[in-house]
């Protein structure tokens, strides 16, 4: 069992080295090894999981120990590797599938009988978002053995807490104390592209955000942010245009989408608030609808880009905050807007 818990330990390391975000977790539940004739779960199970979210399919490593009862064994560890997708929709309850491969090690099982082998496993659960980004689980398995006489087929139904984990960072930097969401009077608004941008102070400024370099934490920032005294963004238009009354995202869109998962894939420690607006045109209670599911479906192009659903929040706002008149035709198109704001509760990253 030791060897298992180290190798265990040295894939946690490699994952959370490199980890844009990470979540690890810990389960408890039943399994069954005899489903020949229905299911029969007696046999106590705890694990442990390390997954890593920053892709479509997101890989996670497994730990798990089984007490056996009434087996030809006294328990079994097994780990595996397997790779979880998660189905976005408009609440704080997240339906995902996963399947992966891994290996059970059988502690005194008879020869022929109960022995150690290789498996397959899928199943699915539900993901239940929690405060502080933290998540509740409830999961099913099915396990095939591979290989064995009779060991057959296993069942596994669990159900457990996550907490997310920090990026570590690539070298050290020094991070002054900060708010974790910064509130500016007086915000600078800077432009879209690096050649366009005014120049707001005379001292070193890269990324022409009026925050000298020595200072910017976010020296890449893109010009279209509003950023805070540190150089780094806390909100942002994202200019992405709907057909009237649809939330599909049009063609000509889905670059500005891009450039701005790209940027969140380089913003570690980030999270994003996505706020829908609409015009003034239709009822209100047509409009907050139409505004969280265009809100809705920039998160899921986002995820889709590789950033992970906990990274993210979405919400509509209907026609409550206009920033132009929606009196011409002019002002409506600007009030059509999506909006989004970025807060930092582990500091500032590279």
């Amino acid at each position: 069992m030791q060897k298992y818990i180290v190798i265990y330990l040295i894939l946690i390391s490699m994952l959370g080295a490199t980890s844009v975000e990470s979540q690890v977790g810990i389960n408890v539940g039943m399994t069954s090894t005899k489903n020949s004739e229905g299911s029969h779960f007696n046999n106590p199970t705890i694990g442990v999981t390390l997954q890593y979210n920053n892709y479509v399919v997101m890989p996670r490593v497994d730990l798990e120990y089984v007490k056996l009862k009434d087996e030809n064994a006294n328990s079994f560890l097994k780990g595996s590797i397997n790779g979880l997708y998660e189905f976005e929709n408009n609440n704080r309850v997240v339906p995902y599938v996963l399947a992966g491969v891994g290996y059970e090690d059988v502690q005194g099982g008879q020869k022929n009988v109960f022995e150690s082998h290789p498996f397959l496993q899928a199943g699915g659960g539900l993901s239940i978002d929690l405060p502080n980004k933290y998540k509740a689980n409830v999961e099913g398995r099915f396990l095939q053995i591979l290989g064995g006489n009779k060991e057959g087929n296993e069942a596994i139904l669990t159900a457990g807490v996550s907490v997310p984990l920090g990026s570590k960072a690539t070298h050290k930097r020094v991070v002054r104390p900060h708010p974790a969401v910064v509130h500016v009077s007086s915000p600078r608004i800077v432009y879209m592209h690096d050649n366009e941008c005014s120049i707001k102070t005379d001292l070193p400024d890269l990324d022409r955000d009026g925050v000298e370099n020595r200072i910017d934490q976010c020296p890449s920032t893109p010009c279209n942010f509003t950023v805070d005294d540190y150089g780094c963004p806390i909100r942002t238009t994202l200019k992405i245009n709907f057909e009237s009354n649809s939330a599909a995202i049009t063609r000509d869109s889905f670059s500005k989408v891009k450039k701005f998962a790209n940027f969140l894939l380089k913003s570690k420690g980030s999270y994003v608030k996505i706020f829908g607006h609409t015009d003034s045109l239709g009822s209100v209670k047509k409009n907050l609808d139409l505004s969280n599911r265009r809100a809705y479906a920039v998160k899921r192009a986002l995820i889709l880009r590789g950033i992970s659903s906990s990274r993210l929040y979405a919400e509509g706002r209907g026609e409550s905050m206009p920033i132009a008149s929606n009196a011409t035709a002019e002002g409506r198109a600007i009030n059509r807007r999506i909006e989004a704001e970025i807060s930092y509760p582990r500091g500032r990253r590279e």
